[in-house]
């Protein structure tokens, strides 16, 4: 059941997309394709040799362009919806399947998987602030 309410921007009102129950399914279907293909492909000389392509990187944009809406639309549908919550999380582990899939590979440069992992799954180098470590533990045995 799809109905619409107003949203008023600066500029002029537009409609709000509603949120349906078949979101989540449809986000997990959006996010679960392979990490790569490979194909054949012939040389002049006859041979075959196997080309691995990486797939295009599924994203929230373009999973709310497939729906007309937009990136902070589905955030509120996950803050709102549970089932939408849970699909987004299983999304972004499958995103992020795909982008270790593919850099493991070479399929993606290094620079633009560490830019994107940081970005946009959160991911973070191994060093840790001095101020964030705990405390030295001291343990002192006792007769």
């Amino acid at each position: 059941m799809t109905s619409t309410k107003t949203i008023k921007t600066r500029k002029k009102t537009v409609p709000a997309l509603a949120y349906n129950e078949e979101y989540p399914s449809r986000l997990l279907a959006f996010f679960d394709i392979a990490p790569f293909k490979i194909t054949e492909v012939q040389k002049k000389d006859g041979t075959v040799s196997l080309l691995e392509t990486a797939c295009e990187l599924p994203t929230f944009e373009a999973f709310a362009k497939t729906l007309g809406t937009t990136r902070q639309m589905l955030k509120k549908w996950e803050e709102k919806y549970p089932a939408f919550a849970q699909a987004a999380a299983k999304a972004r582990d499958l995103q992020s399947d795909i982008l270790i899939q593919n850099s493991l590979r070479g399929n993606y440069s290094s620079s633009f998987a560490v830019f994107t992992a940081k970005n946009l799954l959160g991911w973070k180098d191994g060093k840790e602030d001095a101020a964030q470590l705990p405390k030295a533990l001291v343990v002192r045995w006792e007769k």
